[in-house]
């Protein structure tokens, strides 16, 4: 059995033919299933926990990165395919995984194609895309061998799955995070921007001005923080034009 959860914002009069236009199209292909919707009483995580009950077979996240990043944190460990109707803005994650838009996730979830991803975790909070934190006094601590400090002003992103074409390309499925620390140099004329790149399966992370990580560009979560790869913790649907 299939679980559709929409999330929250989809309540709102602008998105009444959206939906209309998704459900219609999962009738339409045979992906009938049961329709949960987030309300003022009803959570993303207590949906979950009473589905979860039904053991089904597929859990569909209907939203933006926020969505679908409190899906695979209430999941909280069980073994359930999800996928993903990336609907609005703020959905990069779902184009790293082949899905464009509602109508071609649609097609997605009927072509039913699975793969088996790691995810970051940053102390007990998971993670599919990155993490990212201001440079200004962030210390990391690499398998606790060494510490890097940046050394400019600019952005710090600890990257499992790679959702900015900026970034190098990363892989969710090799066991590893990418380290992406950009730093901003003035010049006279223009900027410039100097990239250091490093691949760790561990870290911890600290900001001395109490600055917090955005996870998913959805969650913030504080520092210090021990930040770790899940591997092969996810069966997600994916696009045949996903990213890795």
């Amino acid at each position: 059995m299939h679980i559709y959860i929409f999330d929250y914002f989809l309540n709102q009069k602008g998105y009444e033919a959206v939906v209309a236009k998704i459900e219609t199209r999962l009738t339409d292909l045979g992906l009938n299933g049961k329709n949960c919707h987030v309300g003022p009483l009803t959570s993303l995580k207590s949906i979950v926990k009473e589905e979860i009950k039904n053991n089904p077979k597929t859990i569909v996240a209907i939203g933006n990165n926020s969505t679908l990043n409190q899906l695979i944190n209430a999941l909280e460990g069980n073994n359930v395919t999800i996928g993903i109707i990336p609907v609005g803005g703020n959905n990069s994650i779902a184009q790293c995984f082949g899905v464009a838009d509602e109508e071609q996730a649609c097609t997605v979830l009927s072509a039913r194609l699975v793969e088996t991803v790691s995810l970051g975790k940053i102390n007990e909070q998971c993670f599919i895309s990155s993490a990212q934190i201001t440079n200004k006094e962030t210390i990391l601590e690499i398998n606790g061998k060494y510490t890097i400090e940046p050394a400019g002003p600019g952005l710090t992103k600890i990257i499992n799955l790679n959702a900015d074409a900026a970034s190098p390309k990363s892989n969710p499925q090799d066991g590893l995070l990418e380290i992406v620390m950009s730093v901003t140099k003035k010049g006279f004329i223009s900027n410039s921007t100097d990239v250091s790149f490093i691949q760790t399966s561990r870290l911890i992370a600290n900001n001395l001005m109490h600055k917090n990580f955005l996870i998913d560009n959805a969650v913030e979560i504080a520092t210090p923080a021990e930040i770790t790869v899940v591997k092969r913790a996810l069966q997600i649907i994916v696009g045949k034009n996903r990213a890795f």
